[in-house]
């Protein structure tokens, strides 16, 4: 597609609106958000600390006025797109280009249409200028309130649109139109009457509209007024339009020009979805002399062509020439002659030089008699003939502007290219969040939808009018249609006698189904097959062979693709490529991240490709291409996953997926060995640092099944030790039998020598000492120690792991900045990244909420150049708790409200947790923002959570539940003292009671991985439960609420305390606010005394975390709740 115009990222024309993190335009948070971005964008440049200061606060600063800017930049940037905020040293900036906000466009406009009305093109004048008044959605600064900022936007806003106002009227009278400069001129004589420069534009626009009494009298009440009010009279330069128009004579008057409309049909119904398009087409026109709407069949080129055309008013001539039924590009000139009613061009013949040379002249004579927009429909059969005869014309006249249509482009030197895209389904997620159908939903479900679903439902509606049109159907249907306007209403017809499910059934056979369009139509449009057959009837041999097998890629395909499966030399292959692209049946994308150069097909053309490619009877010899493209693709980017090359193998990677997977799955149905072992090993190692386990876990069966015979050797034997290797660790954790069969097979193989690559020999040994602790510590030792800063980054990382999984986060926290050191040395972004997550981790558990932070920033920038989706949703709820415990709800509200809409494996086996700590973080918003009773609602939320998780050890044995029952304990036990009418007594105590089970039973049924700081905050949460005094009294302990530190109370407190020591010891989690250990400490000293606290935790000192933990179980099983 042509590109677009930079996308506004800040509108303040308006509601205040910024690009957030997904890219839409949204309203920023509070008036001092908004304003934030309104002073920025009146600043046009950097705005210093001082001004901004005081444009926000005006006379009221805050005390400290730096921090708390900060805060709110801080605040701002969260909702925002990234970068969009920028800090400099002496204040902030928006990083956006000027015409990225409205004001700066509509600026950009203003100028545009003044250079163009002085230079005479008042069509171009026009556009500029109500493209930018289209910007204004409202009143600017309206939401601010009576500031000296708000007046100061709703001065430049008016300021600014005044001037457009005036630019375009002046632009309407001298085009010709003086009653639309008349419209525009009104509003601005209404707010400036006495303005005589306002005054002689419509007394000129008045005589040209031919109301030249209007105007004398117009003069005649200014005249008047000017004297009443300010007791002066009109400048010379009116009295002498005055005076010229009094000696007007009536015949002097200009007169319009007389309008033709030749070949403009009338529209049958209202074109959907096509207004970017239309806007966009008719602003190419204005600057350019021939514009090409360019795109496959079906998509809707010449309706939008004519569409245009309709919409041209103020164009003098508009007329239409359809190529589509000349057949040789002899006859090129006689469609042109014919059109314009040149009547002896049917009796002449093409061959005759001298009646060639008449024609021409003639043809060019009436197209040069006004300003004329020329459209040429369908040229692409006849595009050489096509191209030199607009080409002819443009150089021969003046006035003449061409819009042509066209499946291939004209490519001469004045056109400017529009490649005409598909219509869309959806539009945005609350079309997702809808299962309406028309029949009974309200006009808004529809309008979650986008253009093809509408023009789905209006073609069905005619066909059928009591039909029911689910509309998630609907839009499915319509993306497997490519949202190609045609199959959509080829589709919608079959509505007649097909209910929306059937029709999507029957897809599979869519040149079949999708037949019968309009008896009045071409026949080239009247099934889905005629319509790519006429592209592939334009093709040659070799450009048909080549559609052909590159049908067979699933999703887009590289030059190195298509010349693996061709099957002839890579010239050739380029070559018959452009061919294909040109004629629309191939598009072009390129990822400007990346530097990435993708082709892609059309489901329709792909489709049309393989039925050809079947009777052909190429498929044997395109698996075999696809196979060796797939197999040298993956052994090549093995190789290059990690160290420095990373990123940029993972964006090739994640370009291919779709196509590796397609061929792995015939490679698994062909029994393929040594392909599908090759492609398993490459696409199982992306998956698994980009945390997507569920890929891995799907075909892990498969492989295991296919890859059980033989022995393998050279390259294979490394690419099934790769496979086994990922399987053996990936199936650890939910197969335990399928862990065991992979390691095995690894034994076997590695048995006989060391594999060839070093870096999947060291992972394979990790694997191979799975469940051996001591071997296996010994060698993630080894690793850590190792000069391979590859191998000590990963030693380093496991070792950290299974430092914080005992508790000693101290070591913990030493090993992953060693991982994080080595890290950076080998220049691995997953390393980096994995050592940042784990530095955070052990932050947040200790409660440092800042260090954190600053951990999490810097795990989810190398994470997201890894796109590692799952990771990237964990570091979201960690920054979001971390934000939390900072005080910045706001900022944790809207990484949870993303983190809780994003769309999650259900049957993953992290799946139940996920929600539940995403409900927990809401909680604590709300206990934050004193909402007691929201706050225990989503603890109750959270923990129902887990009763959705796929399996019963799940429910049973997740962490989670022990770490947010302990929590939910605690602000329970809070909310009684502090409101009581939230939280009930004996639920509370029933909590208690069901949190020592879960406590017990995990620790029984898990003892070889026990989490001792999940351990250690249920423990924890229990102790706090114990030495609530309500609890203490009904157990026989006198009330400890003292103010002189003594602290009476019997066994039962001396317990609660020792038991709350060694969860201390045991290092238990503090992620969730509710759980910070400062706060509990004061809580419980508040009620017994800190002496006795310090003496608790005194005696425990120096036990480790490891007998903390044994210790503590035994204390909670001696305890009778």
């Amino acid at each position: 597609m042509q590109s677009a115009p930079p996308p506004l990222r800040v509108a303040v024309l308006g509601p205040v609106l910024v690009e957030d993190r997904a890219g839409a335009l949204a309203e920023p948070a509070g008036v001092l958000g908004k304003s934030l971005i309104v002073a920025l964008t009146l600043a046009r440049g950097i705005a210093t600390v001082p001004s901004l200061v005081e444009d926000l606060w005006d006379d009221a600063p805050p005390r400290q006025e730096r921090a708390a800017l900060q805060t709110l930049v801080s605040r701002v940037r969260t909702a925002s797109a990234d970068g969009l905020l920028d800090s400099t040293p002496s204040g902030y900036t928006l990083a956006v280009a000027p015409e990225q906000t409205d004001l700066g466009l509509a600026r950009r406009c203003l100028d545009r249409a003044t250079a163009a009305l002085r230079a005479g093109d008042t069509a171009s004048a026009i556009a500029e200028a109500s493209r930018a008044l289209a910007l204004w959605r409202g009143e600017p600064g309206a939401e601010l309130g009576g500031t000296p900022l708000a007046d100061a936007l709703q001065r430049t806003a008016s300021a600014l649109r005044d001037d457009l106002l005036l630019v375009r009227a002046r632009a309407h009278r001298s085009g010709g139109d003086p009653a639309s400069a008349l419209d525009d001129l009104r509003p601005l004589l209404e707010s400036r009457p006495l303005d005589e420069t306002l005054r002689r534009e419509q007394l000129r626009a008045l005589a040209d509209a031919g109301r030249r009494s209007e105007a004398l009298l117009a003069f005649a009440e200014l005249k008047e007024a000017l004297l009443d009010r300010l007791g002066t009279r009109p400048g010379p330069d009116l009295v002498a339009l005055n005076a010229e128009l009094l000696a007007a004579d009536e015949e002097e008057r200009p007169s319009a020009p007389r309008r033709v409309r030749i070949g403009l049909r009338t529209a049958p119904n209202a074109l959907v979805g096509r207004e970017y398009d239309l806007q966009a087409v008719e602003d190419l026109i204005a600057t350019s002399r021939l514009t090409t709407i360019l795109g496959a069949g079906g998509l809707g080129k010449t309706r939008l062509a004519q569409e245009v055309g309709t919409r041209a008013v103020h164009t003098p001539a508009v007329i239409v020439v359809e190529l589509a039924s000349v057949r040789s590009g002899e006859d090129v000139e006689l469609a042109f002659a014919s059109t314009l009613g040149i009547r002896e061009a049917r009796a002449t013949r093409a061959a005759d030089p001298g009646s060639q040379l008449d024609l021409r002249s003639r043809i060019l004579g009436l197209l040069s008699e006004r300003e004329t927009l020329l459209i040429v429909d369908n040229c692409e059969h006849i595009v050489d003939a096509a191209a030199a005869y607009v080409q002819d014309i443009l150089d021969s006249t003046t006035t003449v502007r061409v819009l042509a249509t066209s499946r291939a482009p004209l490519a001469i030197g004045a056109e400017r290219v529009y490649p005409l895209d598909s219509l869309k389904s959806t539009d945005g997620d609350a079309a997702r969040a809808s299962g309406a159908a028309v029949a009974s939903a309200p006009p808004a479900a529809l309008d979650a939808y986008g253009p093809a679903v509408a023009l789905f439902v209006e073609r069905a509606r005619a066909a059928r009018p009591g039909a029911v049109l689910p509309l998630d159907v609907v839009a499915r249907l319509c993306d497997r249609l490519d949202g190609l306007p045609l199959a959509i209403e080829l589709a919608a017809a079959r509505t007649r006698s097909l209910s929306v499910d059937e029709i999507e059934r029957r897809l599979g056979n869519r040149f079949a189904l999708l037949t019968g369009g309009e008896r009045t139509a071409p026949e080239r449009h009247r099934t889905l097959f005629a319509v790519i057959e006429w592209s592939w009837n334009l093709l040659g041999t070799s450009e048909q062979a080549l559609l052909r097998r590159l049908s067979r890629f699933p999703d887009g395909f590289s030059a190195e693709a298509a010349e693996a499966v061709a099957g002839a030399g890579a010239v050739t292959v380029l070559d018959d490529l452009d061919a294909l692209v040109a004629q629309s049946l191939v598009t072009v994308t390129e990822d400007r991240s990346t530097g990435l150069l993708r082709y892609r097909m059309l489901e329709t053309v792909r489709e049309f490709g393989d039925h050809e490619l079947v009777g052909a009877r190429d498929e044997d010899a395109v698996l075999a291409g696809m196979d060796a493209w797939a197999t040298s693709f993956s052994r090549e980017t093995l190789s290059q996953m990690h160290g420095p090359q990373q990123v940029a193998t993972f964006q090739r990677v994640t370009a291919e997926q779709d196509n590796l997977v397609a061929v792995l799955r015939s490679a698994i149905e062909g029994e393929r060995r040594e392909t599908a072992a090759v492609l398993f090993a490459t696409l199982a190692y992306y998956w698994s640092l980009r945390s997507a386990h569920s890929e891995v876990i799907a075909f892990g069966p498969a492989i295991m099944d296919l890859l059980k015979d033989g022995e393998p050797a050279g390259e294979l034997r490394e690419a099934v030790a790769a496979c086994y290797t990922i399987l053996g660790g990936t199936f650890l954790f939910v197969d335990l039998r399928t862990s065991a069969r992979a390691i095995s097979r690894l034994r076997r193989l590695r048995r006989r020598e060391p594999f060839a690559d070093s870096r999947l020999d060291a992972l394979a040994a990790l694997v191979l000492h799975a469940g051996r602790a001591d071997t296996g510590i010994e060698l993630l030792r080894t690793y850590a120690a190792s000069t391979d800063p590859e191998r000590a980054a990963i030693g380093s990382l496991l070792l950290a792991q299974l430092h914080e999984n005992s508790g000693e986060l101290d070591e913990a926290l030493a090993t992953a900045t060693q991982a994080w050191q080595a890290a950076q040395a080998a220049g691995d972004a997953w390393s980096l990244a994995s050592a940042a997550q784990a530095i955070a981790q052990c932050h947040s558990q200790l409660a440092h909420p800042a260090e954190a932070l600053e951990w999490a920033q810097r795990a989810y920038d190398h994470m997201a150049q890894l796109q590692a989706d799952g990771d990237l949703r964990q570091l979201d709820w960690l920054i979001a708790m971390n934000a939390i415990s900072s005080g910045d709800t706001a900022r944790g509200r809207t990484l949870l409200e993303r983190y809780l809409a994003a769309e999650v494996d259900r049957t993953g086996f992290d799946y139940a947790d996920y929600y539940a700590i995403g409900y927990a973080g809401m909680a604590e918003i709300a206990l934050a923002d004193g909402d007691p009773a929201e706050g225990i609602r989503l603890y109750d939320q959270a923990l129902a959570a887990f009763g959705g998780a796929p399996t019963a050890g799940e429910r049973l044995l997740n962490p989670w539940t022990i770490v947010l029952a302990a929590a939910a304990l605690v602000v329970r036990l809070r909310l009684l003292t502090t409101d009581p009418t939230v939280v009930d007594r004996d639920e509370t105590d029933a909590a208690a009671a069901a949190l020592r089970r879960r406590i017990l039973v995990t620790a029984r049924l898990n003892p070889p991985s026990l989490d001792r700081p999940v351990t250690g905050s249920g423990l924890s949460g229990f102790a706090v439960w114990m030495l609530d005094p309500r609890t203490a009294e009904r157990h026989g302990a006198t009330d400890g609420a003292t103010t002189d530190g003594a602290a009476p109370g019997g066994s039962w407190v001396d317990t609660g305390l020792t038991l709350f020591a060694l969860a201390g010891r045991a290092n238990g989690r503090q992620d969730v606010a509710s759980l910070h250990r400062d706060a509990l400490e004061a809580r419980i000293a508040g009620t017994w005394g800190r002496d006795r606290l310090e003496a608790a935790s005194a005696a425990v000192a120096s036990v480790p975390p490891a007998e903390a933990v044994v210790r503590g179980l035994a204390v909670l099983a001696d305890v009778r709740p």
